[in-house]
């Protein structure tokens, strides 16, 4: 009878946990995160004093110091580690804040030397904009459909020759 109990028990704990679906295969159309990913390239000396670094996106163009606040801000990566040549990113890895599909009019590499972190416009410079196409007059428009992963989003921070800042900064 005890056999019997214990066959019972671990029969079902068995059914339980292990019917997540194995090996089987996604099924065709479900759904993918959405996000973008590609390079960044860093030229020249990095500036002295710079606690952090990151890549930034808004929903919104930058067209005053007021554009650049929380409710305007749709991701910020994870640290870009002081004095890097290039790296490669996904905004699916260690973001600080996750993206969504949408439009996003400023994508950019923005730096601070603030010793905390702050969220006041003064205290953070842009060292590289994402541009379309190669149209460098103005920041490349950021498009995530439902469902996709946009790749070949590439920037380039130059920093003997920074790229125009924002309102407000410095």
């Amino acid at each position: 009878m005890k056999i019997l109990i214990y066959f019972v028990f671990f029969s079902t704990l068995f059914f339980l946990s292990g019917c997540d679906g194995g090996i089987t295969p996604s099924p065709e159309g479900a759904p993918k995160e959405a996000g973008f990913g590609g390079s960044v390239a860093f030229k020249g000396k990095w500036p002295a004093g710079v606690t952090r670094t990151h890549i930034v996106a808004f929903r919104n163009p930058l067209n005053s110091a007021g554009d650049f606040n929380a409710l305007n801000l749709a991701f910020v990566s994870d640290s870009i580690p002081f004095g890097t040549t290039g790296i490669v990113f996904s905004s699916l890895i260690n973001p600080q804040l996750p993206i969504k599909s949408g439009e996003y009019a400023y994508v950019a590499v923005a730096q601070s030397k603030t010793p905390s972190l702050s969220l006041d416009r003064k205290d953070w410079f842009v060292s590289g904009v994402y541009y379309a196409n190669g149209d460098t007059t103005k920041p490349g428009r950021l498009v995530i459909p439902e469902n996709t992963f946009v790749t070949d989003i590439h920037i380039t921070c130059d920093f003997n020759h920074p790229p125009p800042q924002p309102p407000g900064g410095q």
